[in-house]
């Protein structure tokens, strides 16, 4: 079941990811009207979403577990 949860909110987690990623981008010097990017944008673009939806996906396996009296 903690599985599920994690994955569940990994796929919430993508959402905001995104658009910070996009805000990341754009404040790094991306432009808004070009299709080309360098190397060096792989972080806001993959890394950014990547670790929102790792961060939910850690906090939903966590909250899962109930512990033995």
């Amino acid at each position: 079941m903690s599985v599920l949860r994690g994955l569940t909110l990994s796929m919430i987690a993508l959402l905001p990811g995104v658009f910070l990623g996009l805000l990341a981008y754009l404040a790094m010097g991306g432009g808004s009207d070009t299709t080309e990017w360098e190397s060096w944008m792989y972080f806001p673009c993959y890394g950014v979403p990547l670790f929102f939806m790792f961060t939910a996906f850690m906090f939903g396996m966590r909250s899962g577990r109930v512990e033995d009296q």
